[in-house]
């Protein structure tokens, strides 16, 4: 291993998107941190809101019947899956 800390955005949604993401590294031994943002949907829906004015392109996309769509979908991290999990606190500024 070259020592080079590599960060990758993938959808981790739910648990098959991430045991597919831990096949790739966990072979390895390669250390790893999961982030998880946990946010209520208020939170989030505000936050789709003003990405919606300051990015009106995807305003047609990024809307709430989207955002529920793949919110019913989600899965939050378990401990059984063996990731280590850092948790990031969200709440609207």
């Amino acid at each position: 291993m070259a020592g080079t800390t590599v960060v990758l955005d993938f959808p981790g949604n739910t648990r098959r998107q991430r045991a597919w993401f831990k096949d790739i590294y966990s072979p390895l031994g390669l250390p790893h941190e999961l982030y998880y943002v946990a946010a209520d949907d208020e939170v989030c829906l505000k936050q789709l809101k003003r990405r919606q004015k300051e990015q009106p392109e995807r305003a047609q996309f990024d809307t709430e019947e989207v955002f529920r769509m793949v919110t019913s979908h989600f899965e939050a991290p378990a401990d059984s899956e063996g990731f280590n999990v850092e948790i990031v606190e969200r709440g609207f500024a």
